[in-house]
């Protein structure tokens, strides 16, 4: 559902409180800032890491031990945790994307920082609720990592390591969407809205003050 708001609404400080104008020269930063941090968000995020990460380790042993040959290994390896990661960014994209559709926004646009090595999708002075937010920032993380789980249980020998590979790497390239979340956990479950504006190439939260 659509805000029904626009960003000329949200400067009336007496309904609504300015809490962060981020950049996005400054949200290399800001990840690793905000996943540092102890909530439930960042322990979600680091525990499905290190599980999918442990996935991944297991049969990479095993491989090691059976073939002494390593240019298979280097082979599925390079296709796991960079071929596969990179084919995944316009769908990761593109699932973002399809669910600022399902919010009612219009005007999408798809950008890349490569200095800094992030992709991003927004919608430009389109407010998004906390609950909508939630769900374009998890659906990414959520639905592919459900079909690389899918793919690697189907597929056989190294192609299966390389997907166990893929779902770690996936999951790294969440860092940001998790990050988002988890500077929304500072205000407990609080009503926070936030627009880009793709023109200053910023993003604005605001949290909706209590009546």
């Amino acid at each position: 559902m659509a805000t029904k708001l626009k960003p000329e609404q949200l400067e009336d400080e007496s309904r609504y409180r300015l809490i962060l104008k981020l950049s996005y020269h400054d949200i290399p930063g800001f990840v690793f800032r905000y996943l540092s941090r102890k909530n439930q968000v960042t322990y979600f995020f680091w525990l499905f890491s290190l599980f999918f990460l442990g996935l991944a380790i297991h049969p990479t042993i095993d491989f090691f031990s059976i073939h002494p040959g390593y240019q298979k290994i280097v082979l599925y390896a390079f296709y796991g945790l960079v071929v596969f990661p990179v084919l995944l960014i316009p769908f990761h994209e593109g699932i973002h994307a399809l669910f600022f559709l399902l919010a009612g926004a219009k005007n999408i646009a798809v950008g890349a920082n490569f200095r800094d090595m992030f992709f991003y999708v927004t919608a430009h002075r389109f407010p998004v609720r906390r609950k909508d937010f939630t769900r374009l920032a998890l659906a990414p993380f959520v639905l592919i990592s459900a079909c690389l789980l899918l793919a690697a249980w189907l597929v056989p020998g190294y192609l299966s390591w390389s997907f166990y590979l893929t779902l770690f790497a996936h999951a790294t390239m969440c860092a940001g969407d998790f990050a988002m979340l988890s500077f929304y956990r500072q205000y407990g479950d609080r009503e926070i809205i936030t627009y880009d504006d793709v023109e200053e190439k910023a993003a604005y939260f605001f949290l909706e003050e209590e009546a």
